[in-house]
Parts: C-alpha cells; structure tokens; sequence
C-alpha cells in the first residue's frame, strides 16, 4: 500500500510537471489530490524555511506572500496548477472556464467539490480519453 502511494503521489507530480501548459486533455480526481498533497506540503516546508517577514506582517500567519520564497514558489506553480484544474474539469465532462468560480464567492463551494470529490466521466468524453484507462 505504502509503495503504491508513492508510486501514484509521484506520478501525479511528473505529470503536473510535465503538461505545465497543456490545456487539452483530462486529469484524474487522484492527480488533481495528489498534486494538490504535494502544493501544500511544499508550501508548508518553504514557510518553515523562509518565514513571513515579522516587520512587514504583525504575525506570521498574516500573509505567508510576505516570505521571498513562498512567494515564489507560488507564482512559479499557477500556471501548472491551472492547467490541471482545467483538465480535471475537462475529466468531468465540464468546460475549462469553470476555473473562473472561485472568482465568485457562492462558486468556491462547488469548484472544490467538482475537483476534489467527483469521479471523472468512464467513458470518452469531448476532452479525450478517460486518463484512468490501461489500454
């Protein structure tokens, strides 16, 4: 079990690495989590690294875009986080503009469980082929 977490969780970070600005196509609910597993774990460890600068924020849980680093770190992964969130939609059988939800507040709900929780389309969709298929 342990083994075949790393094997998928490392997977998901090639994969996220590799189709940095690849639009088309469908990502799985798995790699969406993976990759969003591995974002928070980097970002948590360059906070740790590098802290907000106490003199510009009042406490360090303020604003972590105050660290050099995280900052970016954060920038550096938009573009392929984007185009993940936009091939996960694509694997539900949904447009990539459904990225722009967050931008309104009643939206966020249903981004995050569009993403993380709904299973991707069995079949072929207008996207592609289904990312989880062997064949």
């Amino acid at each position: 079990m342990r083994t075949r977490f790393k094997l998928y969780f490392l997977e998901a970070i090639q994969s996220g690495c590799k189709n940095v600005v690849n639009f088309s196509g469908r990502a799985s609910r798995s790699e969406y989590n993976y990759w969003l597993l591995f974002l928070l774990i980097l970002q948590i460890s360059v906070i740790i690294i590098d802290p907000p600068n106490p003199q510009v924020s009042r406490s360090y849980s303020d604003n972590p875009l105050n660290s050099r680093l995280f900052s970016f770190i954060y920038f550096v992964f938009i573009i392929p986080s984007t185009s993940l969130v936009i091939r996960r939609f694509h694997d539900i059988g949904k447009s990539g503009w459904y990225v722009l939800l967050p931008f309104t507040i009643i939206g966020i709900l249903p981004y995050y469980y569009w993403t993380c929780f709904v299973i991707g389309e069995k079949k072929e969709n207008a996207y592609g082929p289904n990312p989880l298929n062997n064949n």
